[in-house]
């Protein structure tokens, strides 16, 4: 009886410690990656998708909002991670995003975070890195292409880091 009281309340204290720990990793996480927002990162998280049923197959039709159709042609500069598409050291094109990629993109409280699309400029290539990067790139809504994302930012460069 002893050792199952025991077994039990071991437990009960590794729970806490567990939970206390997930809310210092959450507290650290909101400090860490909150800089990066910005308003256009903000603007590309009100893109939603039209739900549609075509004989029995669900159909996702991304729907941009005023406010993200303005953006579209718009030069804009967002900081984020590089996360590569393809295998490889160095990339014209991968994704950016607002959360690094050693952690888990379908996770968390808020959903899936806003990514875009980055192809660079001619036959520039850049580094992978694990830090964050500024890019440059006129923003391009696409609705219809299924091998691309739906937020584009092309004609893209990076600029140097400073830190």
């Amino acid at each position: 009886m002893k050792a199952i009281y025991f077994a039990t309340t071991a437990l009960f204290l590794c729970l806490i410690a567990i939970s206390g720990y997930a809310q210092d990793e959450k507290s650290k996480h909101l400090q860490d990656h909150k800089p990066l927002m910005n308003e256009v990162w903000k603007t590309f998280d009100l893109m939603m998708y039209k739900v549609t049923k075509t004989n029995g197959k669900t159909i996702y039709t991304p729907y941009f909002p005023p406010k993200l159709q303005q953006l579209h042609g718009k030069r804009v500069q967002l900081k984020g991670y590089m996360i590569p598409i393809k295998s490889g050291v160095r990339h014209n094109s991968f994704l950016l995003s607002v959360l690094p990629l050693h952690q888990c993109m379908f996770c968390g409280q808020d959903g899936i975070p806003a990514m875009v699309q980055v192809t660079l400029s001619g036959d520039a290539k850049e580094r992978a890195r694990e830090h964050p990067i500024t890019i440059i790139g006129v923003i391009s809504l696409n609705a219809t292409d299924k091998n691309k994302t739906e937020i584009l930012l092309e004609k893209a460069s990076m600029l140097s880091d400073r830190n």
